[in-house]
């Protein structure tokens, strides 16, 4: 364990207190392990740059690792990320893949596929329930090509499923839900790690919670 001299050590827990200040979303057992995993990497960094002889090494050390508020939202993202990542509920994995869709391309991919996969799994338990009272509802086909739903024509089309048409909907329901709740659960595993890495490359603590 790294031993900080008095005014390093104050260095290093007033940037704890700051980070720590933006970790109130998460339990308190988890944000002490992020604290712990904080500070062990700033301990180690700090006595490899001083036995590089550089000046000021706790402040360069803890200036590598970026604003403490930023690093508190990307450790948040993560702990939620990784959450969500464990649940099979639909509204919990839908709302993490929505707060991962400011990360960037990616994040928005993943809230795509969310919304694409339970908006289409929602539609087709809505056509099943529309069957009952709306008998023209079904699979349909025309020269304007396949309609889940009313034809535009229904002269001109003819319907494929008939009395099939309420399983073969709740069945295609279940394909969409569980598909789409099986790809976010392993798309959030990924996105676990997206926070970015400081540019001082820090230590394997943060990357193994990242991971973990």
């Amino acid at each position: 364990m790294t031993t900080l001299n008095a005014t390093d050590n104050v260095l290093v827990e007033q940037y704890l207190r700051c980070v720590a200040e933006g970790l109130k979303e998460i339990g308190n057992v988890e944000k002490q392990d992020i604290l712990a995993e904080i500070r062990s990497h700033l301990g180690e960094r700090i006595e490899q740059l001083t036995a590089q002889c550089t000046n000021y090494a706790a402040d360069h050390a803890i200036r590598a690792l970026g604003d403490p508020n930023t690093l508190a939202r990307q450790f948040v993202e993560a702990a939620h990320q990784q959450h969500a990542g464990r649940s099979y509920a639909p509204w919990v994995l839908l709302h993490a893949a929505a707060q991962t869709a400011s990360s960037g391309a990616k994040g928005m991919l993943v809230f795509l596929i969310g919304l694409f996969g339970y908006g289409a799994a929602l539609g087709a338990m809505v056509a099943a329930v529309l069957k009952h009272f709306i008998p023209r509802v079904g699979l349909w086909v025309g020269s304007w090509g396949f309609v889940w739903g009313v034809p535009p024509n229904h002269v001109t089309s003819r319907e494929l499923l008939g009395q099939y048409f309420i399983p073969a909907s709740i069945g295609l329901a279940f394909l969409f839900a569980s598909g789409c709740t099986v790809l976010l659960r392993r798309l959030m595993r990924r996105k676990s790690v997206l926070p970015s890495t400081p540019p001082s490359a820090p230590g394997a603590g943060l990357r193994a919670w990242r991971t973990g």
